[in-house]
């Protein structure tokens, strides 16, 4: 979610700034905050977040699981394609089209990686035990 956010923000064009409706957005909710004003949709996305967050936290299994990797795959699948723009920002380059599926599939697959790695950590803590 946070990567999400982070990469709709940095993702808008220049103009952007100057004048909301040159949004670039996907997501027809997040599309319309965006237009209306930034801070709507900043506002909007930390009440997301907290709200399904504590949906994590106080449904019970399966129901919490469920609800955490639903949309850990939605935010993950969203803030790919933000992958080629945020790959030109840096870089300055215009990715050519055959190489969206390297730049979608090397984020996920780095995602991917951090997540394994952070969810194995919360295991052993959890669990107390040494792996």
């Amino acid at each position: 979610m946070v990567f999400d956010f982070v990469f709709t923000s940095i993702g808008q064009p220049a103009g952007y700034w100057q004048n909301f409706n040159l949004v670039n957005e996907g997501n027809p909710i997040a599309r319309y905050l965006l237009v209306q004003n930034y801070l709507y949709f900043t506002l909007t996305s930390f009440i997301y977040g907290f709200l399904i967050i504590l949906l994590v936290i106080k449904l019970k299994r399966p129901f919490n699981i469920i609800i955490a990797v639903s949309f850990f795959l939605i935010h993950s699948s969203a803030s790919a394609s933000w992958a080629t723009v945020i790959f030109e920002k840096i870089t300055g380059i215009d990715p050519p089209v055959d190489t969206w599926w390297y730049l979608k599939f090397g984020y996920l697959a780095i995602v991917g990686i951090i997540s394994g790695l952070c969810i194995d950590k919360w295991l052993k803590i959890k669990n107390n035990f040494p792996g």
